[in-house]
């Protein structure tokens, strides 16, 4: 084995026969068993063209069915329901329904009220030279009881209401 300063004295670049890759042995098939592989698909056969109104005869073209009426039947609900909104129809939509309803709407209210009052304290203090950065965590902590209090008196409502009803 030579070092590295010994190829590198030797000089200039490999001869191209020492460069070449050694030559890649050729395959000549002399097995005759392939011949008979000429048409393999010769077992495909053609489905008439009345296989839909065939009657069935598998689970799997049974749930294939149930499935394709499923989902037609949502289909019709949505076109309906889409037909029925461009026509005018009283269908209500998800806001107002919840503001239908009087907890969310009091909350709403009670909300709304809250953060008005909060903002025109906190710019009336601004104005003043007064606010800070206690008087905007105040503020927050005022918000964040106040909505806390909301959730839990909201929430015992509905179940009230709730419950009223189904009495």
């Amino acid at each position: 084995m030579s070092s590295y300063a010994e190829v590198a004295a030797r000089g200039g670049p490999q001869d191209p026969e020492e460069a070449a890759a050694p030559p890649v042995d050729e395959v000549i098939p002399t097995d005759s068993s392939v011949a008979s592989l000429v048409d393999v698909d010769s077992g495909v056969s053609v489905v008439s063209s009345d296989f839909p109104n065939q009657p069935v005869k598998t689970y799997t073209q049974a749930e294939r069915l149930e499935m394709e009426a499923a989902v037609e039947a949502e289909e019709n609900a949505a076109r309906q329901a889409a037909a029925k909104k461009r026509k005018g129809g009283k269908s209500e939509s998800d806001v107002v329904v919840w503001f239908k309803d009087p907890v969310h709407s009091g909350g709403a209210i009670v909300s709304t009220v809250l953060v008005v009052g909060l903002g025109v304290v906190g710019w009336r203090k601004y104005k003043l030279g007064q606010f800070s950065w206690a008087t905007a965590g105040i503020g927050a902590g005022i918000l964040a009881g106040v909505s806390l209090v909301e959730y839990f008196v909201g929430k015992f409502a509905q179940s009230y209401l709730t419950k009223k009803k189904q009495n």
